[in-house]
């Protein structure tokens, strides 16, 4: 049993999963990483059930604020609802399906990429579930195949160790998907994290509408090229920037399928120091996204952060067209949005540029997150205009 602090069951009731050791006062019971222990307030009063592992940074995590076993069917009603939610996304066969404590099942995600899923169980408690969770999953999507990338840096945390491969089916050596008629694929066990970052879609259409024949993108921290692949659909030329190999060579693979070749180059390397060498070049584009991967996994890490999203937003400024549109993202909890906005203004400064904010924009719907879980916000991106 865990028994907490006063008061400090009021956040918990209010339906945020997390645990930590300050709301502690005394655990008995079973201590094993992972274990089904019941919460209770000071007074003795049920307040629910959580996964207990005293390795964790999170040493407990709520899975219900009921009474009740937590079996298949507990698992199977969970995914169910997710799915449910998840009914209306349009002109996609791949969406994330689950999403965390947003739906309900702390340190459980799964995308679904036309039939096949790619499944993370990031903690101790769900790792001791893992047979009757898989079981739920695959009654309740009867998805033909599933593989496993739970090689986080979440699970180090938890004291446990990567988990690789084939869950069930026949898992194809390259996945292939379809966004709004541009066809996408990934190798499922060279690929980062879940394989490719869903969670972008919403502004891969955005920049996508506004481009035209004569656009030239700039793609940075480009991956496989989401954005890049969108854009060159609607007309435009682009070039993209990543230091990961394995992920150009899938840019030019999907660019092919789609016909796309002549439309995308690729630029490989560092990309505060390609960007560099664009500018020495005197390259000029109208379009440009910055969207590099998780720059500050602590909150002591923001500053750092901040300083590269200045640096590499001054050195696209200068080689923005006057008017030119430029998409800023984040995908670290720790960096809000004020963050971004302090480090484009410094850009801004700069670059001698003056900065007109069009949008502000978050995780697409099978990406939720909710309102009193801050954490679940992740997501965030500046549109700007370049004037």
């Amino acid at each position: 049993m865990i028994e907490l602090k006063i008061n400090r069951e009021r956040r918990i009731r209010n339906f945020h999963p997390w645990i930590f050791k300050d709301d502690i006062d005394n655990v008995s019971g079973d201590h094993t990483p992972g274990t089904l222990l019941e919460v209770k307030d000071i007074g003795g009063a049920f307040v629910g059930q959580a996964f207990y592992n005293p390795r964790s940074n999170i040493p407990a995590r709520i899975i219900s604020l009921e009474r009740g076993k937590i079996g298949v069917d507990f698992y199977r009603k969970k995914i169910r609802v997710a799915l449910e939610k998840r009914r209306t996304l349009v002109n996609t066969n791949a969406k994330r399906i689950i999403n965390a404590e947003s739906d309900g099942i702390p340190g459980f995600i799964v995308d679904s990429f036309d039939g096949i899923l790619a499944v993370q169980i990031r903690n101790a408690g769900l790792e001791l579930h893992r047979e009757i969770i898989l079981e739920a999953l695959q009654k309740e999507t009867n998805a033909v195949a599933a593989f496993e990338r739970s090689d986080t840096s979440e699970r180090n945390k938890e004291g446990l160790q990567p988990r690789v491969g084939v869950l069930w089916g026949e898992v194809p050596d390259t996945v292939r998907f379809i966004e709004d008629e541009v066809q996408f694929e990934f190798k499922p066990f060279d690929a980062q994290k879940t394989g490719f970052y869903l969670d972008q879609r919403d502004n891969r259409r955005r920049i996508a509408s506004m481009v035209t024949a004569s656009s030239r993108v700039l793609d940075v921290y480009s991956y496989t090229g989401g954005f890049s692949l969108y854009a060159a659909k609607n007309g435009a030329n682009c070039l993209a920037v990543d230091k990961d190999a394995i992920a150009l060579q899938t840019l030019e693979r999907s660019a092919a399928q789609n016909k796309l070749e002549k439309k995308i180059s690729v630029r490989l390397g560092d990309a505060l120091e390609v960007l560099d060498q664009l500018v020495l070049e005197k390259k000029r584009f109208t379009h440009a996204i910055i969207d590099p991967p998780t720059l500050a996994k602590r909150k002591e890490e923001v500053i750092a952060a901040k300083r590269i999203f200045t640096i590499a937003t001054k050195n696209v400024l200068k080689m923005l067209e006057p008017n030119g549109i430029i998409l800023v993202s984040t995908c670290a909890f720790h960096i809000k949005v004020d963050d971004l906005l302090e480090a484009c203004r410094m850009a801004g400064a700069d670059a001698g540029r003056k900065l007109e904010v069009i949008d502000v924009t978050y995780q697409p719907s099978d990406h939720p997150w909710m309102l009193q879980v801050p954490e679940s916000l992740y997501l965030k991106s500046l549109l700007l205009r370049a004037e």
